[in-house]
């Protein structure tokens, strides 16, 4: 069995040489997969292959969810509405201990309904929250860590960017990715908050005394819930749409780029944002389809070796339980999450463990979940901790090292979720069972 494994594992392991070499992941992938294809068919049908590949591989209707996503985030963000959730957040929770960290927290699951991106929710909430925080005598372990993680909220709360791949990749349905990942995303929010009161109580040095706060009437409380009627409103276009049925996610998309785009019109000096948004959307699409290319001829190159038949037959053949096999599986993603991005952490692992996860009659959508929750964890630890990082940029500072252990205790309630949607998958899937 172990033999048959050797030519794909070559091809891996020629993928990783090819990424030391620091060349882009997306053509470290294709390079991979075209020896791959090379050595196991005529070179005639590796030319027609390739000379159609590239258009095949993303001639899908379905993708331009993918780009109108990415638009909807940019004007959410030009429109400053990341500062309206944190208002109302610090209105509700400001009194509690650590206030400021749980507002953060609701902000950034709020502005996460909007924008699919981890990164972009945790520059918009530093933008806003660091420096409140900051003056007003929060420990930068605590400020840096709650921002760091709770943006990690874009990639789960939907619509969400990493779970649009993941669909492309998987041929999972978004609809019921997006309606299965509410839920975990609303919880793995209170949970943080939860967890940010425990650590304040523990280490009330981390925060300053939140009765210091003046106590907002519960008039003022309604009326900053008023002032972020924009984010409910592209909520209710796009997840209200998808939920009840009346709109394809695409169509749903498209609603919220234009609701999104009317945002930022409305306020004036912001008419420039859009000509930049539309460069950033253009430039993040076309990384993204070039890693899309890229992952479908490694996917194919490791195909014509069998190897993801044969690594599905040997995890099978040890005989561990459903849940043991997905732990398993799960645990590469936990240590690639350390050095590469989600993206592309998906599309170089789908080909390889999504034919195990199918094997043991896992259910997709809950697999989705849990790999996206892998990339949160991955986005908050060292060496990459790509939103430690962007924190990082905002607070200059605050100690990298401190950012990190701010970000611990994140990282532990992360893996209690996952336990806990393991143990519970109906928490995720009530919704989508047929």
């Amino acid at each position: 069995m172990l033999e048959n494994l050797l030519p794909g594992l070559a091809i891996i392991g020629l993928m990783l040489a090819l990424l030391l070499t620091r060349l882009p992941i997306a053509f470290a992938l294709a390079a991979a997969g075209m020896v791959g294809l090379v050595a196991a068919r005529p070179w005639r049908a590796v030319e027609f292959l390739l000379s159609t590949f590239t258009y095949s591989a993303t001639a899908n209707f379905a993708y331009i969810v993918l780009p109108l996503f990415l638009f909807m985030g940019q004007m959410a963000f030009s429109a400053g509405l990341s500062r309206h959730a944190f208002n109302a957040g610090q209105k509700w929770l400001g009194r509690v201990p650590g206030g400021l960290a749980a507002a953060t927290v609701f902000g950034c699951a709020a502005f996460s309904t909007i924008c699919g991106s981890s990164v972009a929710t945790a520059s918009t909430m530093a933008r806003v929250a660091l420096p409140e925080m900051l003056r007003k005598g929060y420990s930068g372990k605590l400020a840096a860590g709650c921002i760091a993680a709770g943006g990690t909220l874009g990639v789960l709360i939907p619509p969400s960017g990493i779970l649009v791949v993941y669909s492309i990749a998987t041929n999972v349905s978004l609809v019921k990715l997006f309606v299965a990942a509410l839920v975990p995303g609303i919880l793995t929010a209170i949970i943080y908050v939860i967890g940010i009161i425990i650590w304040v109580k523990l280490r009330p040095e981390i925060a300053p005394n939140p009765k210091s706060e003046p106590k907002p009437s519960w008039g003022e409380r309604f009326n900053a819930l008023g002032s972020a009627w924009e984010l409910a409103i592209l909520f209710a276009a796009v997840m209200g749409t998808i939920y009840l049925g009346v709109a394809t996610a695409t169509e749903a998309a498209a609603l919220g780029a234009l609701f999104a785009l009317i945002a930022v019109i409305r306020r004036p000096g912001r008419k420039r944002a859009v000509l930049e948004g539309l460069r950033d959307t253009g430039t993040a699409t076309c990384s993204i389809f070039a890693l899309v290319i890229g992952a479908g001829l490694f996917s194919l190159g490791l195909s014509t070796t069998g190897f993801p038949t044969h690594l599905a037959s040997l995890v099978v053949g040890l005989n561990l339980s459903q849940t043991g096999t997905i732990v398993l599986v799960l645990l590469p993603f936990l240590i690639l999450g350390c050095f590469v991005d989600g993206l592309s952490m998906i599309l170089i692992m789908m080909p390889i463990v999504f034919p195990i996860v199918q094997r043991v009659g896992f259910d997709g959508v809950l697999f989705g979940l849990l790999v996206v929750k892998m990339v949160e964890i991955g986005a908050i630890t060292p060496p990459v901790g790509l939103n430690v990082f962007v924190v990082k940029s905002m607070a200059p500072n605050v100690e990298l090292r401190d950012m990190f252990y701010g970000c611990i205790p994140f990282v532990i309630l992360e893996l209690m979720i996952v336990a806990l949607l393991i143990a519970f998958p109906q928490i995720a899937l009530f919704a989508v069972s047929d």
